[in-house]
């Protein structure tokens, strides 16, 4: 993996594994109020670390709609739970869902991408213009905000046993890290639409159902990943695969419930 692809990846996983480490400890927190005993809550934990998102694991409803095994591929990118930020909130639901049964998983939805500090994007938007805009638009970067993404990345670099970073300056790291900035606009919207349809499936397959909300938008993130404009980001060679994918998840949320 090359310096650049390293800042890439560092910048956007360096806040999921920020945020992971605090719903573990918000969860375990939370939880202690509602268990009457140690055993309760080692319990809990134990059922959290051994589930996995699978046919034989889902709800009837769920494995009537999703018998292609595709949908449970924990590598597939337009799988419901094979890429990073759709199975970080699918397995962040399920956990957040132990103690909160009755609450929309929207408000689920809105503390992770506020968590994950993405650039929040009208969950309901489909205008291409807007999404240009949002995908396009040049960084924001004060001289604070640049030291410490330098620091941050080479201290993560240097983890990542990338040599490359011993014989590169502050001044090629900053360069880097605004070349990576312009790119995170369509990541940071990819993320999101990932995770909104991430959750949409975790609610299926653990309950049957989808809130009419969530479904909703995961209906319009589906379209909106169908859309040309973002289409075409992945190339000749995957895009036809993806739309066809896309195409099969819309059936199954249109289908559910």
């Amino acid at each position: 993996m090359g310096l650049f692809k390293n800042c890439l990846y560092f910048m956007k996983h360096l806040i999921l594994i920020t945020f992971l480490t605090s719903s573990l400890l918000i969860g375990c927190s939370n939880g202690q109020t509602n268990n009457n005993n140690s055993t309760s809550v080692t319990k809990q934990k134990t059922t959290i670390d051994n589930f996995q998102f699978s046919f034989e694991s889902a709800h009837p409803k769920a494995q009537a709609l999703m018998k292609d095994e595709f949908y449970w591929s924990p590598i597939e990118e337009t799988a419901p739970f094979g890429s990073d930020d759709g199975s970080d909130a699918a397995y962040g639901f399920r956990q957040w869902r132990l103690l909160n049964k009755n609450i929309s998983p929207m408000v689920y939805l809105k503390e992770l991408i506020e968590r994950w500090q993405y650039p929040f994007f009208d969950y309901n938007e489909l205008d291409t213009t807007k999404i240009r805009e949002y995908i396009s638009r040049k960084p924001n970067l004060d001289e604070k905000d640049m030291q410490q993404q330098i620091n941050t990345l080479r201290e993560a670099l240097k983890n990542s046993g990338d040599t490359s970073i011993n014989k590169t300056d502050d001044s090629h790291l900053r360069e880097v890290i605004i070349a990576s900035s312009k790119k995170m606009g369509g990541t940071y919207l990819l993320g999101q639409d990932n995770a909104i349809i991430g959750i949409c499936f975790a609610q299926f397959v653990l309950e049957g159902h989808i809130d009419s909300d969530i479904k909703n938008i995961g209906i319009t993130a589906i379209k909106r990943q169908l859309l040309p404009i973002l289409l075409e980001r992945w190339g000749e060679n995957y895009s036809k695969t993806r739309k066809q994918k896309l195409k099969q998840l819309f059936e199954v949320i249109s289908k559910a419930n």
